[in-house]
């Protein structure tokens, strides 16, 4: 039986033009490229630390790009070694050299989904770098149409007649209109707010004026002596890449923990008033499937001390008053709420219990996460300009893994919608370098500086909100808050 060589039909024969092998090797570059980027999309995410060390992002930089680059690898690899593939045998150029090429731009895929997740506007220039640097590496190696023609027929170069070049009609060239669409694209884009689409379109621009605009070779090259150059300009790229991906990172967990605080703030602008609490729960709270520990929200007040006699609180003018040098101790007696998003706070049902956080567990029972803060009541109204710091005593006796943040909260009740945030810092005891399983509650203190000028003048309400780690988002933290210390200016 005749093979099909011998009959003049070839297997490959719509690909073994030159023009033809050239999209090959666009298809080939696309498809690293793309399995790169769903490789990223899916598996590389933030840590779940909100105050993660630098030695920490820095392996997770290293190993995200070593993740996308490896990616990429295979999806070339498997269509390079495909039995339908023109490159399975006497490829015209090395399988090493062309994904060192392409490596060029994989290193950058981290930072890009990274920051494109997080609306960065640093999200163009990553794609217009990455996309120019892939171009001008693969311009370098692949060789032009008239070359692949000679080396797959195995021919001699054409003999023309003296200038019969300028009778030759040039080709037209459609490159010029598809980098002036995808820019007006990229602005279309950018304009309603997709910035991943936008900087894409950028990419694409990027790449196809390097590639025209880098020189092709004009003779067979040297495959080993390019390799090598190939790994040097990869290694050149590397160490951009990581210090990019290593800002992407500790951008994405800046804004991730900005926008955790702003949730956590905008749940006290709606709190109930406090009542009685002996108050009978709602019976129909108690028999929830759904929500914390069968309630859909409880309230857990302090046990009040038996045969304790509080001397009546100083006057308002003694609170931190001009010449004061001692801080303000303010004993914490005030009431934990424990509530899910949608609601801002507890309920008018909700379940009212007494003791501390370190002897009750309070979980979801569903898979939203669950709100836990405390809420100090002060007799009255404290100057801020009076107030250079305030310091926050707890008890942790938490012994779950993960970081526990606390944000403190000042509110004026006289003008409920003007607060003062003083950010978030994390539980010493809850880090990884510090934690341990305790057998009793750990002390520690937390300070807040009070920061000048501020939105408010006065305040008489303390909200400290508890911030765990994304692995414990249905359960509250054992943390229990002591006293407040101001400390005066």
């Amino acid at each position: 039986m005749a093979s099909p060589t011998q009959i003049g039909v070839s297997s490959f024969s719509a690909v073994s033009r030159p023009h033809g092998m050239m999209r090959f090797f666009g298809f080939l570059a696309a498809a690293g490229l793309l399995n790169a980027l769903i490789a990223a999309f899916f598996f590389l995410h933030l840590p779940d630390a909100h105050a993660p060390t630098l030695t920490s992002i820095v392996i997770r930089a290293v190993i995200f790009i070593a993740f996308a680059t490896l990616a990429g690898s295979a999806g070339i690899w498997f269509y390079w070694k495909n039995s339908g593939s023109p490159f399975s045998t006497n490829p015209p150029v090395p399988l090493a050299l062309f994904v060192l090429c392409c490596a060029i731009g994989w290193v950058w895929v981290p930072a890009f989904v990274l920051l494109s997740r997080e609306d960065s506007p640093v999200t163009a220039p990553i794609a217009i770098l990455a996309a120019a640097l892939l171009g001008a590496a693969l311009r370098k190696v692949i060789p032009p149409a008239a070359v692949l023609y000679e080396e797959t027929h195995n021919a001699e170069p054409e003999n023309k007649a003296l200038f019969a070049a300028t009778l030759a009609r040039p080709r037209r060239e459609a490159y010029g209109y598809v980098v002036a669409l995808c820019i007006y694209l990229a602005g279309y884009y950018y304009a309603n707010g997709w910035i991943i689409d936008g900087s894409s379109m950028l990419g694409v621009s990027a790449f196809i004026f390097a590639w025209k605009y880098t020189l092709e070779p004009v003779q067979k090259l040297d495959h080993r002596k390019q390799t090598v150059r190939a790994a040097r300009r990869l290694a050149y790229a590397v160490v951009p890449a990581i210090l990019i991906t290593l800002f992407a990172l500790l951008y994405g967990v800046e804004h991730r923990n900005r926008a955790e605080a702003d949730a956590a703030l905008a749940s006290t602008n709606s709190q109930p008033q406090t009542g009685d609490a002996d108050q009978k729960p709602d019976p129909t709270a108690a028999t929830s499937a759904t929500g914390i520990s069968g309630y859909h929200s409880i309230i857990l007040y302090p046990v009040p001390q038996k045969n304790q006699i509080a001397p009546p609180l100083p006057p308002q003018t003694s609170f931190l008053a001009p010449g004061t040098t001692k801080p303000l101790i303010i004993k914490f007696d005030g009431p934990y709420y424990y509530f899910q998003p949608p609601h801002k706070a507890p309920g008018p049902s909700a379940f009212k219990v007494q003791g501390t956080p370190l002897i009750h567990d309070f979980q979801a029972n569903n898979f939203i996460p669950l709100t836990m803060e405390a809420h100090q009541t002060l007799g009255a109204s404290i100057p801020l300009a009076r107030c250079r710091e305030i310091q926050v005593g707890i008890l942790n006796g938490d012994n779950r893994l993960g970081v526990i943040n606390l944000a403190v909260l000042l509110t004026d009740s006289s003008s409920p919608e003007y607060q003062l945030y003083l950010g978030q810092q994390p539980v010493a005891s809850s880090q990884p370098d510090h934690f341990s399983q305790k057998s009793s509650p750990a002390a520690e203190t937390l300070s807040f500086q009070i920061p000048t000028p501020a939105r408010i003048r006065k305040f008489d309400e303390i909200t400290i909100m508890f911030l765990p780690d994304s692995a414990n988002y249905d359960v509250g933290p054992k943390v229990a808050i002591q006293q407040f210390q101001l400390i005066p200016r």
